[in-house]
């Protein structure tokens, strides 16, 4: 088997990672600093940009979902690799690249296994035996291999030494240089051992059986000395202590020991070194009955622990809890038997390789890899770059994403961010609305989003809009979730109107809210279907008044006939009290008479009284009561019709006296002008005088009026 390493090492040359990340988080030399900055929040399937602002270093691993050790391990039993354990009692891991190495104390032949993984710890390992070095005892458990300045020392607890392993600058040394270093206070049995540095000094304890005490070894800034040995006692409750564990965080140093029925806890606050450490005994957090093996990790600032049952309660695997930080309170949830333990007697220190946590579990003398798988719900891979940018999460919820800078030398560092991946919220920024036309309606999802993109081609917060359609707006909130809804906007078309209309005059009409009587444009507005408003607008037009005259009372001579004319300026239509519907009515016999005339709907009225005249001295010509003067050929001239006389003389009189024609003709009629001038309708009185046929010196006058209508 040793020959088998021979050969891998001439082609590799081993530089060893040592990502210690179960016992304590490595303290870094001020000149390489690990950060980048993240969002808090993105949507799911959105770019996410990292930013790396690291600084001093020279390697960068990234990982996007990482196992989690707070969820449950799946295992894998190795069985006994090449037969070389022989009930084995401690267990170390360590990584170099896609390389693990593992060294298992075997306290039933006093040896030391060397155990060796390429590509990831779910594959089986080969093995070599190391052989006891001349000097190891059956009293072998705690073993621990670290890197000091690339040089690999490997450091054994021995029942009542230390037995130091020089492994030069590669794990793969076949035969490396073992020294044995015997300090006098280091007198009990060593049971477990956990080294780590903190600040320029390597510090490490173990755990002494049947003492039940404590031991703290300091080598001050190098591995190749001999370290000096302090006895902190029993400090903590210690019954049975075996595996012993290192981690802390931002409140300091903790030592926590698998007490068997018991976990116990030392403080020590920011410094290994310190001489009034703080201890307590937790208890068996309700599932502690035979606990050997202890594992811690720190996965980005959030602590967890496996511990492995022996056999009181066979096979167990139990999850520790820590909540609120390694100083709050701590708890156990049984896992049950993972990866076919079988008495159960330490844990390795926990690893990452790619995106997986793994922990070797050292049973009587067999091997179970526990891991933490990667999360299910995204398939980034780990991206050995310095700008991992961008990526994507296909699924929501909450990831961790993990720089490593320098993985595997003195300057290594490690940070953590949480992200989370949201959903799209759903989105309704309204209902489908009716409104009615005119109206300018406003639509807004709010002023809460980051960008917004309507239909319209808007990338305002909100649009006003007129028209009936459908409309989409898609919002972008600070998270980058694009979120979309559309709503429908019926628009009620307009049922304004107008209403032309004319009453005659002494009638009333209701508009503007009140009954009106004059001519105008009158407003009314209605409350409609969807509180839409309707608007009458009435044009009002009152038609003037229907003034009807048809002639002074008067009277007639018994034997005459008279023409009675109606008018209105213009009427179409006339009813008299006969029936009959023509402007002139001719009579023959006294009584009252009354004509409607009707214009426009409109309607006026005029009554007159004849009487029967006194029967007056026989006058030879008649004249009419009314004429027309409209050169239409018919009653267009006022003059006598009958026998003419002598000495004849008419003279034609306004309302006022003025006289407007005179004439001493008998065959001459007026012809209503006056200066050339047609006068207006109206009533005009005449004058006529004559000598009597019969005694021609006597003067006969005649007086009357007469109407002339236009």
């Amino acid at each position: 088997m040793a020959g088998i390493h021979i050969a891998v090492l001439i082609f590799i040359v081993w530089i060893f990672s040592g990502s210690n990340e179960c016992a304590a988080q490595r303290r870094s030399p001020g000149s390489v600093i690990a950060d980048f900055s993240i969002p808090d929040t993105v949507c799911v399937n959105k770019p996410v940009t990292i930013t790396n602002l690291s600084q001093g270093a020279t390697t960068y691993l990234w990982r996007f979902c990482a196992g989690n050790a707070v969820t449950n391990p799946n295992g894998i039993e190795l069985g006994n690799p090449s037969n070389t354990l022989n009930t084995p009692w401690g267990i170390t891991l360590v990584q170099d690249g896609v390389s693990f190495v593992s060294f298992v104390t075997n306290s039933g032949d006093s040896t030391i296994s060397r155990i060796f993984w390429e590509n990831g710890l779910k594959n089986f390992p080969t093995a070599e035996n190391l052989g006891n070095f001349n000097f190891l005892t059956h009293h072998i458990f705690g073993i621990q291999v670290k890197n000091d300045n690339g040089n690999w020392y490997g450091f054994v607890a021995n029942g009542t030494s230390l037995v130091r392993l020089d492994f030069g600058p590669t794990l793969l040394n076949p035969y490396p240089l073992s020294t044995i270093i015997d300090i006098a206070p280091f007198t009990d049995t060593a049971r477990g051992l956990v080294i780590e540095k903190d600040g320029d000094n390597w510090v490490g304890f173990s755990t002494q059986w049947p003492g039940k005490t404590i031991k703290r070894f300091n080598w001050g800034n190098s591995l190749s000395s001999t370290p000096t040995v302090t006895d902190l006692g029993n400090i903590c409750g210690l019954t049975d202590p075996m595996q012993p564990a290192l981690i802390r965080d931002n409140t300091g140093w903790y030592l926590f020991i698998a007490n068997t029925t018991s976990l116990a806890q030392v403080y020590f606050g920011n410094s290994l070194l310190s001489n009034n450490p703080v201890g307590t005994n937790l208890g068996d957090l309700g599932s502690m009955t035979d606990d050997r093996g202890l594992c811690l990790l720190m996965e980005c600032n959030n602590p967890y622990g496996l511990i492995v049952n022996h056999n009181t309660v066979e096979n167990l695997l139990l999850q520790l809890h820590f909540h609120g930080g390694l100083a709050g309170t701590k708890a156990i949830t049984p896992l049950g038997n993972v990866g076919n333990l079988y008495l159960p007697s330490a844990l390795s220190e926990a690893l990452f390789f790619g995106d997986t946590i793994y922990s070797i579990a050292l049973n009587e003398n067999t091997l179970t890899t526990l891991f933490f798988p990667p999360c299910n719900d995204t398939v980034i891979p780990s991206v050995p770059l310095f700008d991992p940018s961008p990526i994507v999460f296909s699924a929501p919820g909450a990831y961790t994403i993990s720089l490593t800078v320098d993985l595997g030398m003195a300057t290594e560092q490690r940070i953590c961010k949480e992200i989370e991946v949201d959903t799209p919220k759903p989105f309704y920024f309204g209902k489908d609305t009716t409104i009615c036309e005119g109206t300018d309606f406003v639509l807004t999802p709010g002023s809460g989003y980051k960008k917004y993109l309507w239909n319209t081609g808007e990338i305002s917060h909100e649009i006003h809009v007129s028209q009936t359609g459908s409309y989409w707006v898609q919002v972008t909130d600070f998270h980058d979730c694009e979120m979309a809804d559309t709503i429908n906007i019926d628009v009620v078309p307009d049922q304004s109107a107008t209403v032309d209309t004319s009453i005659c005059s002494g009638q009333t009409y209701h508009a503007g809210g009140k009954t009106q009587s004059t001519s105008g444009t009158y407003y009314d507005t209605l409350t409609v279907q969807y509180g839409c408003k309707k608007i009458i607008t009435t044009h009002l037009v009152v038609e003037p008044e229907i003034i009807v005259n048809i002639r002074e009372d008067t009277c007639l001579i018994k034997g005459n006939t008279m023409d009675l004319i109606a008018y209105t300026g213009g009427a179409p239509d006339y009813t008299w009290q006969d029936g009959s519907h023509g402007s002139v009515l001719r009579i023959t016999n006294p009584g009252n008479y009354w004509v409607v005339a009707t214009v426009n709907k409109c309607t006026g009225s005029d009554t007159i009284h004849i009487e029967k005249c006194p029967e007056p001295e026989i006058v030879p010509f008649s004249l009419p009561a009314a004429f027309t003067p409209n050169e239409d050929g018919v009653n267009d001239v006022f003059k006598p019709t009958g026998s003419e006389v002598v000495g004849f003389h008419m003279i034609i009189f306004n309302r006022w006296g003025q006289m407007l024609f005179e004439t001493l003709k008998f065959e001459e009629g007026w012809d209503g002008k006056y200066n050339g001038e047609y006068c207006e309708t109206g009533v005009y009185a005449y004058v006529i005088t004559y000598n009597d046929t019969g005694n021609p010196e006597e003067v006969i006058q005649v007086k009357g009026n007469v109407t002339l209508f236009r």
